[in-house]
């Protein structure tokens, strides 16, 4: 039977953590610069043949909305900036959190009632199937929220029928001070790669407390050449912390990876202009 997955709707990806973000959004000093945010939270669920006793198609949203940097314009410019991102061309078109996410709620609806007469044939076919529910969870919040950086998580977790469900985490960061997305490039220097790639490799293995790369293989790594500095990354006060999703560098059992490097690790291979340098003592 056909099914929709959530990465053909919505440009978002996952929802278990192995660390508490957060704990990194801590504002108790009064030095540090913040953004303020709203919480939103958006619901919506579709019942088959319009009965609460059927199995229904059910959508949940939690938004921390940014509402104000240094002036009120902020809060809207970060939304514009962060929506595309968030949830893809085809939602944010007019760039603003809460509309945004209320069409992206309205297209998993609409695509679940546009299946619902192969789910009615295959309940009278074989009776109530799981395949016939639909579950998606989004959490859109603040991990990193002082220093002039906005770090944003983009959680889901989804299930269209199957043995599981599937969940991932993205994560963008924004230098306020120019209101710039950091990307790699402007972290590290260009000729650094394979160094940086090498600390990665060697944080995680002593996270694990494993002595030798090919030990990974037997927790259901794929390729320790494949553990390599991504997009996917959110900045702590004292570290950069890397986030590897479901099958992108494991298996499913093994869940989702994290490698937080701290700064002191790394900084030789940073460039002089490197905007993460601000946040190392």
């Amino acid at each position: 039977m056909k099914k929709v997955s959530l990465l053909s709707i919505i440009a978002l990806v996952g929802c278990l953590y192995s660390c508490n973000f957060k704990s990194n959004n801590s504002t108790d000093d009064a030095t540090a610069d913040t953004v303020a945010v709203k919480e939103v939270v958006i619901k919506e669920s579709y019942h088959l043949a319009g009965d609460t006793a059927m199995p229904a198609c059910k959508v949940s949203v939690t938004i921390d909305v940014p509402t104000k940097y240094r002036q009120v314009g902020d809060g809207i410019r970060l939304q514009k900036m962060l929506a595309p991102l968030v949830f893809g061309d085809d939602y944010a078109s007019d760039s603003l959190f809460e509309s945004s996410a209320q069409k992206a709620v309205a297209s998993h609806i609409a695509a679940y009632k546009e299946l619902e007469p192969e789910f009615e044939k295959e309940m009278k076919e074989n009776g109530p199937s799981y395949s016939c529910e639909w579950e998606f969870d989004y959490n859109l919040s603040t991990v990193y929220n002082r220093n002039d950086f906005f770090c944003y998580s983009l959680s889901t977790s989804e299930y269209t029928g199957g043995a599981h469900g599937m969940y991932s985490d993205l994560f963008y960061t924004i230098d306020l001070s120019n209101w710039h997305r950091i990307v790699l490039e402007d972290i590290f220097l260009p000729e650094s790669t394979d160094q940086v790639n090498r600390v990665l490799l060697d944080q995680l293995l002593k996270s694990l407390n494993l002595a030798s790369p090919d030990s990974l293989l037997e927790l259901g790594f794929f390729d320790t050449e494949n553990i390599a500095a991504n997009e996917n990354f959110y900045l702590t006060d004292d570290s950069i912390c890397w986030v590897f999703n479901p099958y992108e560098i494991a298996c499913y059992a093994t869940g989702q990876v994290q490698i937080a490097v701290p700064f002191k690790e790394i900084e030789m291979y940073m460039l002089p202009e490197s905007p993460v340098r601000r946040l190392i003592k």
